[in-house]
């Protein structure tokens, strides 16, 4: 398999640097080049990974200060760099103030200056993937921490991330998406408006009971409630918008009603959406083709492509990597890493302790044991357990 090569994009309306970039660089990068800002932003929307902006000062469009500023947003980690003719100090300054450039290049450029801004560039964005990749694992963390409180004074809300952020990697897998932490982290926090919402609103809507006027209110604010909680939360703007439009129909139905529609909608927004519903639809087993059937039957909602692909991929018959075994236990037997098949519920009101799909961890277990002490806890639990290697255990408790 031929090795994924870092992508410069150009966006400079001169064919003679475009054909430029494409012979000094074509051969170790992927170049692509644009005359305009718009085309060059929508490309830069469906690769966030792009590693060099180069833009020209006049560029036709929005401009290059403008066009580089917005490409701050698209494509955070990509190095930005101002190509031009205009050396005044006013241009240099724009361009590095407004345009947040990187670096500020004169035309015309010789070949041996512009391969070592690329060599300079390529190292900046390299660093800044790093700083990413670590802020990332950093928050996830902390995410991680968050939910695991959450579910435990909201467990019918949060009963659905274990299994849902499976398949939501299985789904991004099969689309070819190379970074899925945006996905990972709306899926986990996606519960997060509906432990907002008064439980009784809630069952209605998951029934399909007519609501009042006052209660489809409650319910519509729920995902600006969700945005305007993350929003402000430094790397979880863009999770906080795509969970705010995860409600968002694929046919332009549902909230918020002055909404983007179709493609329009990101593609973590609709897929949060399909596995959502996918999970109120399917048995305890996970889902089956009367879940599938029960959402093409109001299809218009969901993205047909992405409907099939989820069809395809959540059902099929491949085994595990890893072989699994399913354990009835008694609480004092529970391993860290057992997975729950079945939600645990409390011993005399059914009343849901912790869900199905969750991944136990000492912490977990735990609080099992505690409020198993307190008010009593169903046993056996079923447990699907992962096959451990001897070596595997060493050094732990």
């Amino acid at each position: 398999m031929e090795k994924a090569r870092e992508l410069i994009v150009v966006a400079d309306p001169d064919e003679n640097v475009q054909s430029g970039f494409l012979r000094l660089f074509g051969g170790h990068f992927k170049v692509v080049c644009f005359s305009e800002s718009d085309e060059a932003l929508k490309f830069l929307k469906q690769n966030t990974a792009t590693a060099i902006v180069f833009s020209c000062y006049n560029l036709p469009g929005r401009g290059g200060i403008a066009f580089l500023r917005a490409c701050e947003s698209v494509a955070p980690q990509a190095a930005r760099v101002m190509l031009t003719r205009e050396t005044s100090a006013e241009a240099v300054k724009r361009a590095l103030n407004e345009g947040r450039a990187f670096m500020f290049l004169e035309k015309p450029c010789k070949p041996a200056d512009l391969v070592s801004a690329v060599e300079t560039a390529m190292a900046h964005h390299t660093q800044l993937s790093k700083d990413r990749a670590l802020l990332e694992r950093t928050l996830a963390g902390s995410v991680k921490l968050l939910i695991d409180m959450l579910a435990l004074f909201h467990p019918d809300a949060f009963r659905r991330t274990g299994t849902v952020r499976k398949q939501a990697l299985k789904l991004a897998g099969a689309l070819g998406m190379k970074k899925t932490w945006e996905l990972e982290m709306a899926v986990m926090l996606s519960p997060l408006g509906e432990a907002l919402l008064p439980q009784q609103i809630l069952a209605r809507y998951r029934a399909a009971r007519s609501l009042s006027e006052q209660e489809r209110t409650v319910l519509e604010r729920s995902p600006a409630q969700t945005r305007d909680l993350l929003k402000n939360i430094p790397q979880l703007e863009k999770v906080a918008e795509h969970l705010y439009l995860s409600a968002r129909g694929f046919d332009g139905s549902g909230f918020p009603k002055d909404g983007p529609a179709g493609k329009e909608i990101p593609l973590v927004s609709r897929i949060v959406r399909l596995l959502t519903d996918l999970w109120y639809a399917s048995p305890e087993s996970g889902p089956d083709a009367a879940a599938f059937e029960a959402l093409t039957i109001n299809h218009r909602k969901y993205d047909p492509e992405l409907l099939q692909v989820a069809r395809s991929v959540l059902m099929d018959d491949v085994p595990q990597e890893r072989q699994s075994k399913i354990a009835e236990c008694y609480i004092r037997s529970l391993r860290p890493g057992d997975v729950l098949v079945d939600d645990a519920l409390s011993e005399s009101s059914h009343e849901l302790v912790l869900s199905r799909g969750h991944l136990l961890t000492p912490t977990t277990i735990r609080r099992l044991i505690q409020f198993h002490q307190t008010a009593g806890v169903r046993q056996p639990i079923r447990v699907e357990r992962h096959e451990v290697k001897e070596e595997d255990l060493v050094g732990t408790v």
